[in-house]
């Protein structure tokens, strides 16, 4: 009995340590796959982490770029618009002053041809040897008179002298000699 107890035994034990090897293959076979699945797993995880991260990124990314166009826009829109109004005040202003020049400018031209003007209105007394004279102009919004004297040197010759005083607050002198035979 104590053979045939040892045989059985040890048949058992070999049943026993068969199993154990099978199990403790299983076992691994078991964790190698779930460690695989998990790795699996964490790798299609990481991947759809990593797509939805650069999705999120691209979407935060184009807003914040349109963000920029549309202020860079309304910035350079207004700064055209800064520039016009700018340029239409400074324009405006030259074309004032240049007006104010040119109104000045005429008043006088205007006073100057009225200077002109009572000079060649100034009468003389003919056949005397000293005669003097006053005479008047007026053009557009110039006013002026004018005083001269004309003295006879010798009966072929005479010799004058004008001034002029107009509404400009100028003078125009004039001397002229006149001879015949």
């Amino acid at each position: 009995a104590s053979t045939a107890e040892s045989n059985a035994n040890q048949r058992a034990d070999a049943a026993i340590n068969k199993l154990e090897i099978k199990l403790k293959n299983s076992a691994s076979t078991v964790l190698k796959v779930a460690n695989d699945n998990t790795e699996h797993r964490a790798v299609v995880a990481e991947n759809n982490a990593v797509v939805r991260s650069e999705a999120y990124t691209n979407e935060r990314s184009d807003r914040t770029l349109e963000s920029a166009n549309t202020y860079t826009n309304h910035r350079a829109v207004q700064a055209e618009n800064n520039a016009v109004a700018s340029s239409k005040n400074y324009t405006d202003n030259r074309f004032g002053e240049l007006r104010k020049s040119l109104d000045h400018t005429e008043k006088r031209l205007n006073a100057g041809i009225s200077g002109v003007t009572a000079l060649s209105s100034i009468p003389y007394a003919a056949g005397n040897k000293f005669s003097y004279g006053i005479g008047a102009g007026s053009y557009k919004n110039g006013n002026a008179v004018a005083a001269g004297i004309q003295l006879r040197v010798s009966p072929s010759t005479n010799v004058r002298l004008n001034i002029s005083w107009d509404s400009a607050g100028n003078n125009a002198t004039g001397v002229g000699i006149a001879g015949g035979w």
